[in-house]
């Protein structure tokens, strides 16, 4: 009978355990920061959108890894009824998740040229991603005497001269290499 009863206790006391180990995880990890509308309308403003920040409303809770993650536009989507939806990401995927954004009060009569080329889909002002996550491309590792190329995967976008990674074929070596151009990456040893 007692045997029983400290059986009882452990398996009480390993079920709070677990129960409690996801909330104490969450206290540990990352520290996170809300993006602000100001650096959403910053972003806007750098793709060619000028809006005020109280015309922007955050769709979703939406927050990245460090407080000065740069955020750029993906997209610009027709709206209806003077309201836009924006999709946004940080420049370093590893920061934060793609996000949606609506831009109330737009006037699509009054907009410039790079706001109409913006809501056709193509994006002003922004570069375009020569290298995205998932190609497979060629590093070029150098050192001041010896230079080697070998196959890699990209692990993120990138545009020429922005530092991403990259994983070998097999995925056991990982490198941080420069976008060069279309499928080749520079690197040292």
């Amino acid at each position: 009978m007692l045997r029983k009863i400290s059986a009882n206790k452990l398996v009480c006391s390993i079920l709070v355990l677990v129960a409690a180990m996801p909330a104490a995880m969450s206290q540990i990890g990352v520290v996170r920061t809300a993006a602000s509308v100001q650096r959403v309308a910053g972003a806007m403003a750098s793709a060619g959108i000028a809006v005020n920040p109280n015309q922007i409303e955050l769709l979703s809770g939406t927050n990245s890894t460090r407080e000065s993650a740069s955020v750029r536009v993906v997209s610009v989507s027709n709206g209806t009824g003077g309201i836009v939806k924006v999709k946004l990401r940080c420049q370093d995927n590893l920061d934060c998740l793609p996000f949606y954004v609506l831009v109330h009060g737009v006037d699509e009569a009054k907009m410039g040229s790079a706001q109409v080329r913006a809501l056709s889909g193509v994006v002003a002002g922004s570069p375009q991603s020569i290298i995205r996550g998932g190609d497979r491309a060629t590093l070029v590792l150098e050192s001041p005497d010896s230079r080697m190329t070998l196959p890699v995967i990209c692990l993120q976008s990138g545009v020429r001269g922005q530092r991403i990674r990259v994983t070998s074929p097999d995925h056991r070596q990982f490198y941080d290499a420069e976008v060069v151009a279309t499928g080749i990456l520079k690197g040292s040893l």
